[in-house]
């Protein structure tokens, strides 16, 4: 009397055929998924801190966080709604070429915005800061009585400094409160 132990093997390969095939679909949507992920760039990340002063300009520290690439950064101002309910809907990319990293290099022309490093806008460029230009009868954007950063009444109010690159992502950010 012989058995035929044959019927069991079969249950087994199907059951191991189905795992095989189970764990093929997941590393197909792993490579999948991983080579999405893997191409998008990541910003650099910054700590900045921003002080204003109507009588002695801007300054703007980098005071942690990855180096910030100068020729593909843009420096936003935006009113906070401090300056009204409206106010937030106001944004200005600052002037590069009146943001100094020293005595003689302007921001446009130097490379890195490194951790300890500091850049300042002069009282006298302080118009750069928000860049419409004013027409002889009227006052521009930074004298403006209602959202002037250099207007005198806009003392003690506050904006936002925010560092961007080209797509968008933000870098770092900083509250700034107008000061005399």
């Amino acid at each position: 009397m012989m058995q035929n132990h044959e019927q069991a093997v079969s249950p087994v390969i199907g059951v191991m055929l189905m795992l095989v095939v189970v764990i093929i679909i997941a590393a197909l949507v792993s490579a999948f998924s991983g080579s999405t992920v893997s191409g998008t760039s990541k910003a650099p990340q910054a700590t900045v801190q921003g002080t204003y002063s109507q009588t002695n300009g801007m300054t703007i520290s980098h005071t942690g966080g990855d180096a910030i690439p100068m020729d593909t950064t843009t420096i936003l101002v935006q009113p906070s709604r401090s300056f009204g309910a409206d106010a937030s809907r106001y944004s200005w990319v600052v002037n590069k070429s009146y943001v100094f990293t020293n005595a003689t290099q302007t921001w446009a022309t130097a490379r890195a915005f490194l951790p300890g490093d500091t850049v300042t806008i002069s009282k006298d460029n302080l118009s750069y800061v928000q860049q419409r230009p004013a027409p002889d009868d009227m006052p521009g954007d930074a004298d403006d009585p209602s959202y002037g950063f250099k207007n005198p009444g806009n003392i003690g109010l506050t904006f936002s400094l925010v560092f961007q690159d080209t797509s968008g992502k933000t870098i770092g950010q900083s509250t700034v409160v107008i000061t005399k």
